[in-house]
């Protein structure tokens, strides 16, 4: 059994994948997304406009963004532009989501429908329409090896193509994943599930309920005890404090009588203290003199 999430055609313009895509979306009931659309729709212009403007590898650029972020679409039938061959790298990617279905026709069919509408294909050469449609068919037949499955639309209806692709999703096995909705996801063993730990959740609170008051009695135990060594350091540390603070203002004032009880007259070498900063000065001449007559 092969699980997917949606149905993805490919394949080169003018082979009806957007034609033959729409149906089959209508026909399931999905949802159809053109990834020319989209890019119209990023841009806000027209698909031909666009190459125009941004040029070739910018353009191959936003296209393999545009498939990468479309793959993930659940329940969705998904036309990819024939403008440029899928690479292998973003091939490999695409099928882990999306059941690829290659879309092909002969050279005079193609065309024929391009030849309908002139300038909306943006990578079409118009002057030589025959040339083009030839090599680009060559470029895409390697794609075509890698697809899930094939279909050629040059001649029949439409309605038996749509067959053709129904009988072979169920001959392969191919199973669809839907997103999943939110009322799904109740159902009868979530319910049994919750009650189970809801009656657990009861019995642990009431075993909790039981141990509460011998876990309050122990805990004022242990803040009375500590609340008592609490006091007594506090007592202990005011003291001290008291103690540094009546020495610090008694060695302030001893120090204050030792300064005022220095001389400062020192001898007869012309130097003498200060009383207050007790730093040496030089006498000058007159002192000394006026000390010597003295």
């Amino acid at each position: 059994m092969i699980i997917k999430r949606n149905i993805m055609l490919i394949g080169s313009m003018g082979s009806g994948k957007s034609h033959f895509g729409r149906n089959l979306a209508e026909r399931k009931g999905w949802q159809f997304v053109d990834t020319d659309r989209v890019l119209e729709g990023r841009f806000g212009l027209p698909i031909a406009e666009i190459f125009k403007k941004i040029g070739e590898k910018a353009f191959r650029r936003a296209e393999m963004d545009v498939l990468k972020k479309v793959c993930l679409y659940h329940e969705a039938v998904i036309s990819v532009g024939g403008n440029f061959p899928i690479e292998h790298r973003t091939l490999k990617v695409l099928k882990k989501y999306s059941y690829i279905i290659g879309i092909r026709a002969a050279q005079f069919r193609i065309v024929s429908r391009v030849n309908r509408r002139i300038g909306k294909r943006p990578t079409m050469d118009y002057n030589n329409v025959h040339a083009f449609v030839h090599a680009m068919i060559q470029s895409w037949k390697p794609v075509y090896k890698q697809c899930d499955f094939v279909l050629d639309t040059t001649n029949g209806r439409t309605y038996d193509f749509m067959q053709r692709i129904e009988d072979e999703l169920v001959a392969s096995g191919v199973q669809f994943k839907a997103r999943r909705q939110p009322n799904d996801m109740n159902n009868g063993d979530d319910k049994e599930s919750s009650q189970e730990l809801k009656l657990n959740n009861s019995v642990t609170r009431n075993t909790n309920d039981s141990r509460i008051p011998k876990k309050i009695e122990a805990h004022k135990r242990t803040s009375q005890i500590l609340g008592s060594n609490k006091v007594g350091s506090n007592t202990s540390c005011c003291d001290k404090r008291r103690k540094q603070k009546t020495s610090n203002q008694t060695g302030k004032g001893r120090k204050s009588e030792a300064i005022s009880k220095q001389h400062a007259p020192q001898g007869g070498n012309g130097y003498e203290k200060n009383r207050n900063t007790n730093k040496r000065r030089r006498r000058t001449w007159h002192e000394r003199r006026h000390q010597s007559a003295n």
